[in-house]
């Protein structure tokens, strides 16, 4: 897939509503940015830790797509079987970074590192992403 053809992928559902917006894609590589809203920021002025674990999450999901073909995705979907988060320092300023890069691309797992910053470069959390390759099924109509 393009980079332009997974950033199509990335603009509804739950990256919209969490404001994730793709920066660049490259092979097993994923940068990604929330620009911060009122509705990010817990009740101390911090942003919440589900918008960074969901950041941690996303942005390393998109770098194992970027590996794998679309229809190889169709007949085998990945899916987040660890999320191990640490979580550095608060985060208050303007907006989110993530950036994402596989460390292992196996037959039935995949690894991936992630670093979360804040626009003052900052670092915020790091995370380790496990993700599982689904078996190969036929899907069941359902109509």
């Amino acid at each position: 897939m393009t980079e332009d053809e997974l950033k199509a992928i990335y603009t509804g559902r739950f990256w919209a509503h969490m404001g994730i917006e793709v920066v660049e894609v490259a092979e097993g590589r994923c940068h990604t940015r929330i620009r911060l809203q009122e509705h990010h920021f817990n009740y101390n002025d911090v942003v919440h830790g589900g918008v960074i674990s969901g950041l941690v999450d996303s942005v390393a999901g998109l770098a194992v797509r970027s590996l794998r073909p679309a229809s190889e995705i169709r007949e085998r979907p990945h899916a987040t079987s660890n999320l191990h988060i640490q979580y550095l320092s608060p985060a208050r300023g303007t907006e989110l970074v993530g950036r994402s890069h596989v460390i292992k691309a196996g037959r039935t797992a995949f690894f991936v590192d992630v670093e979360i910053s804040d626009d003052r470069g900052q670092p915020v959390a790091r995370g380790n992403v496990t993700f599982v390759i689904g078996t190969s099924h036929s899907r069941r109509r359902l109509d």
